[in-house]
């Protein structure tokens, strides 16, 4: 495990700044800890400071606050955070193998499973496989490496299904009740934590209980009602969307599996009161926020609702990129065929219904960012797979001799699909070992703080300094925002600086306009702003530093007001 979070990135300093794969999203989400860290922590988008934010930021939050306690970098506590959730999720999926098996090498196959890869390297000459517009599918190790909240999130919801495969007797499960309601704190949590990873681990429980309640009382009027009322959503679920949104599209697939859920909680009564009431408070401070501010209008949310388009996943290519997790469930179903391993085929079935279902969620309404729910299932599937793999393992030696050819045949094919995807980890490794870090110790950032750090006033960035670099390296008000993350009050004026050029920084009326009060410079940058001494721009102060091609000076011009 640790070698896939920190091999990438041998050879480079990590330990001094913030991993520049993917930095833009990751370092703005950087920002909100880094306000935390600085004493600032209202509900505002995190650049400006300015306007209201309702995205979920615990964990963000949460690293600010013990950055600020402990006087450590940021970048520090996020490597710390993100390597510690990925070990637990990691290390109690490898108990739960060890214990369903007895094998002393079950524990290193949730580990392996971070590698996996969607067959990008012989299939498209990469490691992931581009869509339409910007999605892409990839493994496991391209969203973890991030150690970002959507990585937490998805740690969090292993770690409380792996509490719920506990908690039953079948699998050594001796604390029931207390593992359940754990797994519902949790579970509920994350909605504080990462909204994608919450209606994922949402769906999987929820699944999960059915499935489960389905093997268990065999019962077929069950059966097919819910697959009726599964039907009924996801047919009926795009022309509902347009009339009453979709979240209460959502809120209608989950209450499709409710009556297998409830015969699951019958006799139960006291426990599933306890799950709910755990569930529903842990996750009850962003789902007010959210729900007063969609109330009230805000323009951030009524955007996000709308923002998905063209991002679905064809199903070829969800199917070729899934080859290697449909085998290596193929050769668990074929050890599970025909046992009474309810908790097992649960899990299975589950999985696979939850991917198929969250994956395609364009199609029944939902149509929220549908690959990122792909990849969020292989996640979760790749991991949460190995307990139930090495217990299939482990019966190999017990089983028939057709059962046992089919299942070799099956496994040492699954094997070999895992290996050559392969490439795809080796060709990401290359990737974000050349994208390296961006240094928050290094000469150029000590003077960009002794600039920038104290100053009152939004901050325009120098060409060649990324915003979401100097904010984390100052902590200072930043003429910047993330349009899918929270809108500042300035939002319309502030856009005209949002393309990749920014060429508008060399207006002056423009910088007014949007109340920029100060425009970094630095001449190692050649295509940084000219102001061709226009009086409403003023050099304020400068600071000189050194690198690897020489000395360079940083100069903060002044901005008149309008």
């Amino acid at each position: 495990m640790l070698l896939a979070l920190l091999g990438p990135l041998i050879g480079r300093p990590f330990w001094q700044g913030f991993r520049a794969y993917a930095y833009p999203d990751q370092l703005t989400y950087a920002s909100i800890a880094t306000n935390w860290a600085m004493g600032d922590s209202r509900f505002v988008e995190p650049f400006t400071q300015t306007g209201t934010s309702h995205y979920p930021s615990l964990w963000y939050q949460a690293m600010g606050l013990v950055a600020r306690l402990t006087g450590a970098p940021v970048h520090v506590i996020w490597t710390l955070f993100g390597v510690l959730i990925v070990s637990a999720a990691v290390l109690s999926t490898g108990l739960l193998a060890y214990r369903m098996s007895g094998r002393a090498w079950a524990p290193v196959l949730p580990a392996l499973a971070l590698f996996t890869g969607v067959l990008a390297g012989v299939t498209a000459g990469q490691w992931g496989l581009e869509l339409l517009n910007h999605a892409i599918l990839w493994g496991p190790l391209a969203s973890l490496f991030t150690l970002n909240a959507e990585a937490a999130g998805t740690c969090l919801v292993i770690i409380a299904m792996v509490l719920l495969l506990g908690a039953d007797p079948g699998n050594g499960g001796t604390y029931r009740r207390r593992s359940l309601v754990i797994a519902a704190a949790i579970l509920g949590a994350i909605a504080n934590v990462h909204t994608y990873a919450f209606f994922s681990g949402l769906v999987l429980a929820v699944c999960f209980a059915a499935v489960l309640s389905l093997l268990r009382s065999r019962s077929r009027p069950l059966v097919v009602v819910t697959v009726a009322l599964l039907a009924i959503v996801l047919v009926a679920g795009a022309p509902l969307a347009r009339v009453i949104g979709p979240l209460p599209v959502l809120a209608l697939l989950l209450l499709a599996f409710a009556p297998a859920a409830v015969a699951l909680a019958r006799g139960h009564a006291v426990t599933a009161v306890l799950v709910v009431l755990a569930f529903g408070l842990a996750a009850a401070p962003q789902l007010v926020r959210t729900a007063w501010g969609l109330a009230e209008g805000d323009p951030f949310l009524v955007f996000r609702q709308v923002s998905s388009r063209g991002l679905g996943v064809a199903i070829p290519t969800g199917l070729l990129a899934a080859a290697p997790l449909i085998l290596v469930g193929a050769a668990c179903a074929v050890a599970l065929w025909g046992r009474r391993q309810d908790t097992k085929s649960a899990l299975l079935l589950s999985l696979l219904v939850g991917m198929g279902i969250m994956s395609q969620n364009d199609r029944w309404g939902f149509n929220q960012e549908p690959y990122r729910f792909w990849i969020l299932f292989g996640i979760l599937a790749g991991v949460l797979m190995t307990p139930v793999l090495a217990w299939s393992l482990a019966q190999h030696a017990w089983m028939r001799d057709r059962r046992r050819l089919a299942y070799t045949v099956v496994a040492v094919g699954a094997g070999a699909i895992w290996a050559v995807s392969l490439i795809d980890t080796l060709s990401f490794w290359h990737y974000a070992n050349v994208e390296g870090v961006f240094s928050m110790e290094d000469q150029r950032a000590q003077a960009v703080r002794s600039l920038t750090g104290e100053r009152d006033g939004l901050v325009l960035t120098s060409e060649c300094l990324p915003p979401q670099v100097l904010k984390v390296m100052t902590g200072a008000r930043i003429a910047h925002y993330n349009r899918g993350l929270a809108w500042p009050d300035n939002a319309k004026e502030l856009n005209a600086f949002l393309d990749k050029e920014r060429r508008a920084a060399e207006d002056p009326a423009q910088l007014q306009r949007a109340g920029v009060a100060y425009v970094l410079t630095d001449t190692g940058c050649p295509t940084d702003w000219d102001f061709a001494g226009d009086p409403r721009v003023r050099p304020e102060a400068t600071r000189e530093y050194a690198d690897a091609d020489g000395r360079r000076t940083l100069t903060l011009w002044r901005v008149d007001p309008a």
